[in-house]
């Protein structure tokens, strides 16, 4: 049997899983429990030629009539499209991390603020990406580093289970999670590093991943997007524009008209602000998108330390974004009312994205958009404001309960000593130190 076609076999379940050590069961609900993977000392070698599979540009001679929710592009196995997308962390900085593996063949990716001026990628991997990563590695088989088909890997984020509702039941993989973090993410996998002193050697090889036997989805996937070759009417000139998070997080998409895409560039992260384009460390190739969509969304820093960061994106209704696709620019609103993603036009009416894969850059509604300069600035929420602290003032010295009046007159001595009027405080109305 052909790589490609075992593959998918083993994430159907049929199949033995590869190499990873554990792997999640299917729930039926969300979940609490976590798995994890331990890092494989052995190096998969792929030698057997693979089945053509469909690409995100489609393969029209495989194709089945079905399409991928996410992608709206045929898919050549549509058993795959039963089972729950998996959702990776992939880490943007240290700017060491780049270039960063297997981003291309993601059918979305999902960018956000984590705080401290610093982005972090969630890629979403749906329908027939097995067969895709293994045609890519039989193609690029001489791959650096760790020989990692998705990474590098970092830790989890709440904004994470946000994003993850609308596939519901889906796997989200992670390296670790803070304890407080963790406790809010579901469906958790972690794998760790296969070196203790590299922040960037945690990922997952082709064998690991399609270890991960995705169960089969609950209910079905909670993004309706609206596909279609041809670009809605309207729009503006949108043949690049510049996203900045940080001095040292600047972004820039440019349309390519050759390949139809928009074309991803970074800096290296040192404040130079000098551009230069962000490959995919399995091909070589610069990282691109049909789609790119700016998402106008609240956010809140959990902890003063600005660190932990929620993104509110649930049922919500008429918010702002943009859409780029084929070189025009669209103002869009988008709608999670009952937790299903769509996007829409000015007027409310669902609003086409191109055939094939999706960026979407979520930043916050304080963010600026400058149409003349094609420029979003990313603008940090403030951070929460800690409680006043209440030092207790000196306790005054108490007052006692009878005092004596002064006497109008000389008293007459009594033969029988009348008690004091003055009392002195017993123990029980000594006041605390």
């Amino acid at each position: 049997m052909a790589v490609a076609a075992a593959l998918f076999l083993a994430a159907c379940g049929r199949a033995p899983a590869a190499t990873a050590t554990a792997s999640p069961s299917a729930p039926a609900t969300a979940s609490n429990a976590t798995s994890t993977i331990q890092p494989s000392s052995a190096t998969t070698t792929l030698t057997a030629t693979p089945t053509r599979a469909s690409k995100t540009s489609g393969s029209p001679e495989l194709s089945t009539g079905v399409l991928n929710p996410l992608t709206g592009l045929p898919v050549a196995h549509p058993k795959s499209l039963g089972m729950v997308p998996i959702l990776i962390s992939v880490t943007e900085f240290p700017p060491s991390a780049r270039p960063q593996a297997g981003l291309s063949l993601a059918a979305q990716v999902w960018e956000t603020s984590i705080g401290e001026g610093m982005s972090r990628f969630l890629a979403v991997y749906y329908g027939d990406y097995l067969a895709q990563f293994q045609e890519t590695l039989q193609e690029h088989p001489d791959q650096p580093g760790y020989g990692f088909a998705v990474g590098p890997i970092r830790s989890g984020r709440v904004g994470w289970e946000t994003i993850k509702s609308f596939y519901p039941g889906a796997l989200l993989v992670t390296r670790y999670a803070s304890p407080e973090v963790a406790a809010q993410l579901t469906n958790l996998i972690t794998v760790y590093d296969r070196n203790p002193v590299d922040v960037n050697s945690a990922g997952l090889t082709l064998s690991e991943l399609a270890g991960l036997n995705p169960p089969a989805s609950p209910s079905g996937n909670r993004v309706q997007l609206s596909f279609s070759k041809q670009a809605p009417p309207g729009g503006a000139a949108g043949g690049s524009f510049q996203l900045i998070y940080n001095l040292y997080d600047q972004i820039q998409w440019t349309y390519d008209a050759g390949q139809g895409k928009y074309l991803r560039s970074q800096d290296p992260g040192d404040g130079s602000g000098e551009l230069s384009p962000l490959t995919d460390r399995l091909t070589g190739e610069t990282l691109s998108a049909d789609n790119v969509v700016v998402l106008f969304a609240k956010h809140t820093f959990e902890n003063a330390a600005g660190t932990i960061l929620q993104i509110q994106l649930l049922d919500l209704d008429h918010q702002q974004g943009l859409l780029f696709r084929n070189g025009h620019r669209y103002d869009i609103q988008w709608s999670t009312l009952r937790q299903t993603f769509q996007i829409q036009d000015a007027e409310g009416h669902p609003i086409a994205l191109k055939p094939g894969n999706t960026f979407f850059e979520v930043v916050s509604y304080r963010s600026s958009w400058d149409p003349e300069s094609a420029t979003v600035r990313f603008h940090s929420p403030p951070l929460p404001t800690p409680a006043p602290t209440i030092t207790p003032s000196p306790t005054d010295t108490p007052t006692p309960s009878i005092t004596p009046e002064e006497p109008s007159e000389t008293p007459v001595p009594s033969p029988v000593p009348k008690p004091s009027a003055t009392r002195t405080p017993t123990a029980t109305n000594t006041p605390e130190p």
